[in-house]
């Protein structure tokens, strides 16, 4: 387990072990100091989770990488770009290989499950026949599990299933990273524990580096290949859940009790 890790500054940096570098990243919102210096990397292919409190800054932290929100210094390089320095175009083009699965999945209420899966690419201007769309749509459908849920529409399917849908439209356009923000909220605990698995089978399935965001304990050690914790708007830790689960800090051991 580590304390604090330093980074080396992002600024011109292509690493083909890390996907993503957060380097001394600083975010407030008025008087609320948010994130203080936070740093992170993400290494190709694994699942790396971010444990934090409800309001300690995980949302604002990945949503910082995708450009949502700008950082008021530091630096977020994603696939070797500085996000920051990004303009409009750029970071469209940079999107398409990024999956962002929302807290609430986010689907259309007025589309399909197929129109909802159809949207992205419609949305990112890629040219496919009928066919080739359609089957697109079957292939992510099938590694969610719900290829019956096709012609549904969103009011039909249960939270679990709208996560899984959403999960899907995200991988339609075959990311290379996914960014997975509190994936279990508002589940069952049967239902957690099967988006946690279908977040490993995905990792699997499409070679994806990916950040979940979560305070389920339960999820970060099913999905967990290492874990942050994030306290005090720092990285403050880092190991793999056995690490940190046996951890005498007093600011850590609340996670696991």
């Amino acid at each position: 387990m580590e304390k604090n890790p330093k980074h080396q500054s992002t600024e011109g940096i292509i690493n083909d072990d890390k996907v993503i570098i957060v380097n001394k990243l600083y975010k407030s919102f008025g008087d609320n100091d948010v994130l203080k210096g936070f740093n992170l990397d993400l290494k190709k292919g694994e699942n790396l989770v971010v444990l934090g409190k409800s309001g300690s800054g995980k949302s604002v932290l990945i949503k910082c990488m995708v450009g949502l929100l700008y950082p008021d210094d530091g630096e977020v390089a994603v696939l070797g770009k500085n996000i920051p320095k990004l303009d409009q175009d750029e970071l469209d083009h940079l999107r398409v290989r990024i999956g962002f699965l929302f807290q609430s999945s986010a689907l259309y209420d007025s589309m399909t499950v197929r129109e909802n899966l159809e949207f992205p690419l419609r949305r990112h201007w890629i040219s496919k026949s009928k066919e080739e769309v359609n089957e697109l749509v079957m292939e992510a459908l099938k590694n969610v599990g719900l290829e019956d849920a096709v012609d549904k529409m969103p009011s039909e399917l249960s939270g679990g299933m709208r996560k899984r849908i959403g999960l899907a439209r995200t991988l339609i356009l075959k990311p290379e990273i996914m960014l997975y923000d509190e994936p279990t909220t508002g589940l069952d605990p049967i239902t957690s524990r099967e988006i946690s698995k279908l977040i490993v089978e995905i990792q699997h399935t499409y070679q994806t580096s990916s950040i979940i965001i979560t305070h389920d304990m339960a999820c970060a050690k099913i999905v967990a290949n290492r874990m942050i914790i994030l306290v005090d708007g720092i990285c403050y830790a880092i190991g793999t859940y056995n690490d940190l689960e046996q951890s005498k800090d007093p600011k850590i051991r609340p996670f696991f009790e």
